[in-house]
């Protein structure tokens, strides 16, 4: 009997996938033209700016819509598009993640015609398992600062990192809320994350992934107990 770590799970044979699918990965078509890479990214670090100041608006309403991005957060935004848009071939032949240049228009009069770099496509790690928009932005803020671009393997092993963590998110409804349940120890995985978790992660892990030996050390996987001393216990009864 073992307890696991589902997260740390899901995120390794998201990773080992992406190592194993690489230069092979089906590709997703994002509709709707995609999403605006500097937008989001733009907005993810005002919001997060928001959040973590005692006197935004934010602090007391996470769900206001989308702010401007302040400049400071604007040219963050803008180095990252500018790094992804320079690694887009590289991210589109090797990981199927698609980033085009489109013309748009800045201003509601269509006066002004400027480029803009969006996502179009992801790639297909598991079938019938779709990353969850939420993580989007993050993602792509990741996928811009955190990979190490200088050195190949280290690149490749980077955005596959990056893929895993994007991928492994659990999917999750929001309008749930356990403390509506009234349970002194309310259930935070809502029927959603319990089907994916149960119809679609853990037969996935069961067949892809290849466990790493830290997983016996590192808390991913706890033994609980040994079925055939509990057994023997039980026939001395």
């Amino acid at each position: 009997l073992i307890m696991v770590n589902h997260r740390i799970l899901s995120r390794e044979m998201f990773y080992q996938v992406a190592l194993m699918k690489f230069n092979g990965m089906p590709m997703a078509k994002l509709g709707g033209g995609g999403v605006d890479v500097l937008a989001v990214i733009g907005q993810m670090l005002q919001f997060e700016e928001d959040l973590n100041s005692s006197t935004s608006a934010s602090k007391n309403n996470p769900s206001s819509s989308a702010k401007k991005a302040n400049k400071t957060n604007a040219d963050l935004a803008r180095q990252a598009t500018a790094c992804l848009a320079e690694k887009a071939p590289m991210l589109e032949e090797y990981f199927s993640i698609k980033l085009e240049k489109v013309k748009v228009y800045s201003d509601r009069q269509k006066q002004k015609e400027v480029t803009s770099l969006r996502i179009t496509g992801l790639p297909i790690l598991l079938e019938g398992h779709s990353p969850q928009p939420h993580g989007l932005p993050l993602f792509l803020l990741r996928l811009a600062t955190e990979v190490d671009w200088t050195d190949e393997q280290s690149c490749f092993k980077g955005v596959c990192t990056e893929l895993a963590s994007f991928y492994s998110d659990l999917p999750f409804d929001p309008s749930y809320d356990p403390e509506d349940a009234g349970s002194s120890n309310p259930d935070y995985i809502d029927g959603e994350a319990k089907n994916y978790i149960k119809h679609t992660l853990f037969p996935a892990i069961s067949f892809y992934l290849v466990p790493p030996k830290n997983f016996a050390n590192d808390g991913a996987v706890i033994k609980l107990a040994n079925l055939t001393s509990l057994y023997r216990v039980f026939e001395r009864c």
